[in-house]
């Protein structure tokens, strides 16, 4: 068995970005803020001295006079995190404004919480303690054990223990009343894995196989913590709060009683809404902020964790922000403006591309910088060919002819979508991982199909029997004499002008005498109908794809919201209650999915480069412009906001800005 608690090597991964090192400052007449943030290097595992004594927010401190707060010694735990901090040490104090687009835009602050068992450092590869502050995985990675730090406590100051792991297995993932289908993180063959108490601060998971990857899972989104999982089989809960909200130990009438309080149908809702940290502002919490006022709205308020377990090296106790207020946004357009106004003091999302000009022009006004954070996914937008769509044979028949799809991304004019969308940020590429990625395919594949070809695009067509046009220049199907028309499902009100793409695809295809038509759609909308198998092609970027494995969604058909093979992705998820049962490449990419999961990482490098062949081979997505920080990826920051760094992984995934570790940031006065 090996153990591991500090792992200090950290690969510099970053050093491939377009953007690296590089910052545009609020005022090119004031050096004093024309500062830059390189991390190269950088980690977030202490290895100075360890504090002795321990310093709080002043707030805190006059509630400890009160007598309405423990004192500080009490509310860390014997061993709390040291989160070594990017710039300097901090200042106690301010309000963070950011915006929201309503109550199911919840990663706006999931990813601020970041409440990870364990982490990755700001490299994105190397993982690290956080919550528990080590674990042991045996030799053929089938048993699991996490240490956690004795004495840490929930928000409400009841003990974080072992029990709260406990609970969080038995009651909410492996209850059915709850979960009838349980999280893929937590399974393996099928099967949910066994997880017991080894005491009041050990906790062991053991699968049926090897699960290696479960480590990396638990690191990532897959996991996340209680902010993200809820009670979608989350790792921990607050057994001691919503064990009330359970008919096995709640009364039958009080529970009826808070049922219809909270206006819903049942036990199950209520435990939901109650398990939920944006929705409920009294559940207990372990990340840096709990909610005060709910995601519903208007201003969905956080206030720090009095408890919250970490401190910087001088021993002051984390966050260093009092509060953060998010403003709910209808429309983006209006929310752009004052984010370009400087009325936000750190945006990390929503913050589109095309905005960059006025936000350069008006970034000495609006007192704050701009930061480039490409993301690590390979391609920021793609068109996925739905290679499972059902109901007409005709466009069946094309969405599943290679020689089409590789036609059609010989169409793209990648050049005119950089500049007129990205406006030159990002670099035209196929759908596959970037060179400084270990799975990166070769650069034989870099532009394979990739590069505008017009000549041999029609020649293609022309090949496969659609050479007849009508007089307006679209070729005709081939069962009939109309033209052959295929759907573009495009989500609106994104981070990225999708629709812009989309309509520049229509001119694109158009040229070689394809039909598109666009279907604009609210992005719940189209999440329903991307799971109900309803689209033929979509759009969509591919953040996360960087690690098949902890983010598999994108590139593997896993799930029923599978991007290119949506029913085989629903046969996966629903271990072959439906859909279809996965055939030829299909099946190879989920066999390597499953080999990946059971082995080391170091072992996975030649399955994910096999990968990312298959899809550059045969095109079931046309990667169009990555390396770009489009996606989620422009970052405004005011200059006395601080600790933030000029580059940190832009990556679903990794859940960024949390990776840049939020609770050091601070507001310099």
């Amino acid at each position: 068995m090996y153990l591991v608690f500090l792992l200090a090597a950290i690969t510099a991964v970053l050093s491939g970005c377009s953007r690296n090192n590089e910052i545009i400052t609020a005022a090119d007449d004031d050096t004093s803020k024309q500062v830059t943030v390189n991390t190269e290097g950088f980690s977030f595992v202490h290895t100075g001295p360890i504090p002795k004594t321990f310093s709080e927010s002043p707030e805190l401190t006059k509630l400890v006079a009160a007598g309405t707060l423990p004192p500080i010694e009490e509310r860390l735990p014997e061993e709390p995190m040291i989160v070594p901090v990017i710039e300097r040490i901090g200042q106690y104090g301010g309000t963070w404004r950011r915006g929201f687009m309503g109550p199911f835009d919840r990663q706006s602050i999931d990813r601020i919480l970041h409440d990870h068992l364990i982490y990755y450092d700001i490299d994105g590869q190397t993982l690290v303690p956080h919550i528990a502050k080590g674990w042991e995985i045996n030799e053929d990675g089938t048993v699991f054990t996490f240490h956690l730090r004795k004495g840490m406590k929930w928000s409400d100051g009841v003990p974080f223990t072992a029990d709260d792991f406990v609970f969080a297995y038995e009651e909410i993932t492996a209850n059915d009343n709850i979960n009838l289908n349980k999280p893929s993180y937590l399974k393996a063959e099928g099967q949910l894995c066994r997880m017991k108490k080894i005491d009041d601060y050990t906790v062991e998971y053991s699968f049926p196989i090897p699960n290696f990857v479960f480590i990396e899972n638990v690191a990532s989104l897959a996991a996340g913590g209680q902010s993200f999982r809820r009670w979608e089989g989350p790792l921990f809960a607050p057994r001691h709060y919503l064990r009330q909200f359970l008919p096995q130990y709640a009364d039958a009438d009080e529970l009826e009683r808070k049922v219809k309080a909270a206006g819903l149908k049942n036990w199950r809702q209520l435990f939901q809404r109650m398990c939920s940290v944006p929705e409920n502002p009294d559940l207990p919490v372990v990340g840096p902020w709990k909610t005060v006022s709910p995601i519903s709205s208007e201003l969905f308020s956080l206030e720090r964790n009095p408890y919250y377990f970490a401190i910087d090296p001088e021993g002051n106790q984390l966050p260093y922000i009092d509060k953060i207020e998010m403003y709910l946004v209808e429309n983006m357009e209006v929310f752009n403006t004052r984010v370009i106004a400087g009325e936000v003091d750190m945006q990390h999302r929503h913050v589109q591309i095309s905005k960059l000009p006025a936000l350069i022009k008006e970034s000495k006004n609006g007192d704050y910088r701009i930061l480039y954070w490409p993301a690590m996914g390979g391609s920021e937008a793609a068109i996925f060919f739905n290679q499972t769509w059902e109901g007409d044979p005709e466009i069946e028949k094309w969405l599943r002819n290679r020689d089409f799809r590789i036609a059609l991304s010989l169409s793209i004019d990648r050049e005119e979508i950089l500049e007129s969308i990205f406006l030159g940020e990002g670099e035209p590429r196929p759908f596959i991982a970037l060179p400084n990625n270990p799975y990166y395919p070769g650069s034989e594949y870099e532009k394979k199909y990739a590069q505008r070809d017009l000549v041999k695009a029609n020649a293609l067509l022309d090949q496969i029997g659609l050479e007849r046009k009508n007089k307006e220049g679209y070729r005709l199907r081939t069962d009939s004499d109309s033209p052959l028309t295929i759907y573009l499902g495009v989500p609106s009100r994104m981070f990225l002008d999708f629709e812009g793409i989309a309509e520049l695809a229509v001119i694109h295809f158009k040229e070689v005498g394809i039909k598109l038509q666009l279907k604009i759609e609210e992005r719940s909308l189209f999440s329903i109908r991307r799971a109900k198998n309803e689209h033929h092609l979509l759009i969509w970027g591919a953040g996360g794809s960087e690690n098949p494995w902890i983010y598999p969604d994108i590139p593997i058909p896993t799930k029923s919201g599978s991007m290119f093979a949506t029913l085989v992705g629903s046969w996966y998820e629903s271990e072959g209650r439906n859909g279809i049962q996965p055939y030829g490449n299909f099946k190879r990419l989920l066999d390597i999915f499953e080999q990946g999961n059971r082995v080391p990482k170091n072992r996975r490098i030649e399955l994910g480069k096999e990968i990312w062949r298959i899809h550059a081979d045969n095109v079931y997505a046309i990667g169009i412009v990555g390396n770009s920080p489009a996606w989620n990826g422009i970052v405004v920051v005011k200059n006395s906001f601080r600790n933030v760094p000029d580059v940190a992984p832009n990556s679903a995934a990794l859940q960024n800005p949390g990776i840049a570790r939020t609770e050091q940031f601070f507001f310099e006065r």
